[in-house]
């Protein structure tokens, strides 16, 4: 059975200012992509899923190309604002994406069994997808999903805001709720966030985060089929609204009692929200290659392995 890594790369990168899913921040030109797709195959994952807007399938394409070369087999999927289920229609003056659920649904129309998921901008380190392979093909407690989480204080890049799903953990390592948290950035010695309408939360950096690092099984993947036709229900004739992945899983949970197990990463997570960021990341990247973690090329690397 093929085991696909799925890597959600049609965002719009807002905050960034340009693509920041192709941005060039390896010392031979890699994006962070790149680094969590060598990481998945090191682990056991053999095929790779990219979801992209129409808009840049084939810069997307041109990089995977100049990268990988046929060392992976690689498909792309469209994440078009029509990919809907039958009777709804996308409105007239919408631009933005469906959101991060709606990206894997449209992955999952060609995926038989389960199936990893994973931002294209974020660096989740390679004993985390060994973790998800490991969850994903072993002998485990029964659950629909898993979620690779990490502590909040390690996931703050910059200065700038971020929005983050932080994770409420039961016992056995279940995940009882997440909620959605957003503004969150240091303030002195403090961690400061807005939780719904616009209350303020003070955090301590200690809570366990969402970075959109899953194993998702065929019955979360379902379940978030209906909660689509449900949130379209809602909110498709808005312009603006998205499905989130966190809040999707999060209403499964809720409303099925839906089991999903959470996993401490035993990796340190590296990211760039905002385009200030790019130098610490890079000096940061430098220090784990020189480490031995990655191939100062990755292209190379990519050919050892095949």
């Amino acid at each position: 059975m093929s085991l696909p890594l799925v890597v959600l790369a049609a965002g719009l990168s807002t905050r960034f200012g340009r693509l920041k899913q192709l941005e060039r921040l390896g010392p031979s030109g890699e994006a962070i992509m790149d680094y969590n797709v060598f990481d998945a195959l090191r682990a056991g994952f053999d095929e790779v899923t990219y979801v992209v807007r129409p808009q840049i399938l084939e810069d997307v394409k041109a990089h995977v190309a100049d990268v990988f070369g046929d060392s992976v087999h690689a498909r792309f999927v469209l994440q078009d604002l029509a990919s809907l289920p039958p009777g709804f229609r996308s409105p007239p003056d919408r631009r933005r994406p469906w959101g991060t659920a709606h990206a894997v649904l449209c992955a999952a129309e060609g995926v038989q069994g389960p199936m990893a998921v994973c931002n294209a901008d974020d660096l989740y380190g390679p004993a985390a997808f060994k973790q998800l392979y490991d969850y994903l093909t072993g002998d485990v407690p029964p659950s629909d999903a898993a979620l690779i989480a990490y502590p909040l204080r390690d996931t703050l890049a910059g200065g700038g805001g971020v929005a983050r799903g932080l994770c409420h953990v039961g016992r056995n390592g279940m995940l009882e709720h997440v909620i959605e948290v957003r503004e969150i950035r240091r303030s002195d010695a403090w961690i400061v966030g807005i939780e719904g309408e616009d209350a303020p939360i003070d955090l301590t950096g200690d809570e366990l985060v969402s970075m959109n690092l899953w194993g998702l099984k065929p019955s979360m993947i379902e379940g978030i089929r209906n909660q689509f036709r449900r949130f379209l229900d809602l909110w498709g004739a808005h312009a603006d609204r998205e499905f989130f992945l966190s809040t999707a899983v999060n209403e499964h949970i809720q409303t099925y009692e839906s089991r999903v197990h959470v996993l401490d990463s035993e990796d340190s997570w590296l990211g760039i929200t905002y385009a200030e960021d790019r130098e610490r990341f890079q000096s940061m990247l430098e220090h784990r290659i020189k480490a031995g973690a990655y191939p100062k090329n990755l292209t190379h690397g990519f050919v050892e392995k095949g």
